[in-house]
């Protein structure tokens, strides 16, 4: 595929970069590029480029990938803009960036300034002409996605990218990857191997990612082609996990009876509650439940036929699923009650959505069942390796890698989101919840008839990352907006502000 030809790059309002394109929805073809120019990432830059790379990968099949090619284009863009800003700092201290001694002495300072003045430092990237150019184009067997900048980086530079790029074909999985935590070396370091590790998860071979410097500028391209095949190389590892999965003991069958009876023409609150108070675990839970932020309505309930009458009998059948897992999994792994605090707030964000998308009563129930079961794979999986979850947490959140979820596959060999799913069809879940359990990280991957489940619990993940600053709304496909009825991630921000305001009062 032929580098993309010099065209003329118009400033474009609506896109908040200069492009080539008029607006957003520009008929994709083959062969036509997608040029975009920027200095510095902003909330508008990162939305034109997301919404196109979702465009793209929807268009040509290939939205499985989504996760590891998005970290790449985030850590090439970061690292294109770092390198610019660099220019600047060395410019402007009438150093030699060329000069290896002078260069050795300024960068600590470098690294120090730029994270404490990185907004002030890249607004003057403009000004200096350092700019980020960002092309998508495809044809019948390749995309290709190339990010340059107009700086040529110093021996030394390059030769630490190749170091990195060469390293990370040596290892076998990020577990490997890990030990290279402490190293310091700046720009090119960790990231990009991990990011590496992640594209070859995923299918893309070594030859995936390109790397040139010369001629006053810089190029990193990111080739996905037509047919990807995902082979795992863990299969041992998985087997391992999986195993454990086996030995769980099966779903209780005193719910299940729970749930058969309220199925029955003749139940009744009363009888349903005789049941649930043979079980004083079981009737703290739905009691907690009913007190919990996405129930609760006015004062504490005290009773359990009023926290059944609050919940209803038909959304007790169906929370009855989470609730027994919870009796299951809570004394057994020490990572639960973390998670279910998460599920929580999830819960509540979902039914919010869930009304907002005028869901019926029995979808709503669903949805807020669903929500409190979803994380039951990390539950799982942060107790099974809890050392390799932990560095891909702190990894993750530090440097703003797009998704754990490629971490977890390249570094455990199965996601957390897989795990889920797999215990849910043991115990013999409705299709619905291990659904949300598997797709809930990729929903785009979801088959269409599951989305009004999925795309609400994705999002109510999204608000709990966004709230932690661990994410960006414009991460978020504008699809999964549109189907949850918000007009853009604007009305989605706000939504999420009130939502925390409501929660946190509770």
């Amino acid at each position: 595929m032929a580098s993309p030809k010099a065209v003329t790059l118009e400033y474009k309002q609506d896109l908040g970069l200069h492009s080539n394109i008029d607006d957003i929805n520009q008929p994709i073809l083959e062969n036509a590029p997608f040029h975009f120019k920027f200095f510095q990432i902003t909330d508008e830059v990162e939305n034109t480029l997301y919404q196109i790379l979702d465009r793209f990968l929807l268009q040509l099949d290939l939205i499985i990938v989504r996760d590891s090619v998005l970290a790449a284009v985030k850590e090439t863009v970061t690292n294109a803009i770092k390198a610019n800003a660099k220019r600047v700092f060395f410019k402007n201290r009438a150093s030699n960036i060329e000069n290896e001694v002078e260069y050795a002495a300024e960068i600590a300072e470098f690294k120090k300034t730029y994270l404490e003045n990185r907004e002030v430092i890249e607004e003057s990237l403009q000004k200096n002409n350092f700019g980020v150019f960002v092309s998508f184009i495809h044809n019948k067997s390749l995309m290709r996605i190339r990010i340059m900048n107009n700086v040529q980086l110093t021996t030394a530079e390059s030769a630490r990218i190749k170091e990195r790029i060469d390293k990370a074909k040596t290892y076998n999985d990020l577990a490997e990857a890990f030990m290279d935590m402490s190293s310091d070396q700046e720009g090119a370091g960790l990231g990009l191997i991990m990011t590496l590790m992640m594209l070859r998860n995923d299918g893309l071979g070594d030859s995936a990612f390109k790397f040139e410097s010369g001629e006053n500028k810089t190029v990193f391209m990111i080739d996905i082609p037509s047919k990807v095949s995902k082979e795992s190389l863990q299969l041992e590892k998985i087997d391992s996990i999986v195993s454990q999965i086996d030995n769980l003991p099966t779903f209780p069958k005193a719910i299940k009876d729970i749930q058969d009876a309220i199925d029955k023409p003749n139940s009744s609150i009363g009888t349903i509650a005789e049941m649930i108070k043979k079980d004083i675990a079981l009737s703290a839970n739905i009691l907690k439940l009913s007190n919990s932020a996405a129930f609760r309505r006015g004062g504490k309930v005290e009773s359990l036929d009023r926290a059944i009458q609050l919940i209803g009998l038909k959304e007790l059948q169906t929370l009855l699923y989470s609730l027994g897992t919870k009796q299951m999994l809570e004394d057994k792994f020490p990572a639960f009650t973390a998670i279910w605090e998460k599920s929580n707030e999830s819960a509540f964000y979902c039914k919010a959505i869930g009304q907002k998308m005028e869901m019926n009563k029995s979808d709503l129930s669903n949805l807020i069942a669903a929500s409190l079961l979803h994380d039951i794979g990390e539950i799982l999986l942060l107790s099974f390796d809890k050392q390799h979850m932990s560095q891909i947490k702190t990894y993750s959140n530090s440097r703003e890698i797009a998704s754990t979820i490629s971490m977890e596959e390249s570094a455990i060999g199965i996601t957390h989101s897989k795990l889920g799913a797999m215990v849910g069809e043991k115990w013999n879940f409705p299709i619905l919840y291990t659904k949300a359990m598997e797709f809930h990280h990729r929903p785009l991957l979801v088959d269409e008839v599951y989305s009004d489940i999925v795309f609400p619990i994705y999002l109510s993940d999204m608000m709990i990352s966004i709230n932690a600053k661990e994410a960006k709304s414009s991460e978020i496909p504008e699809d999964i907006l549109k189907k949850c009825k918000f007009t853009g991630k604007s009305e989605f921000d706000s939504f999420r502000t009130k939502l925390r305001e409501q929660f946190l009062s509770y």
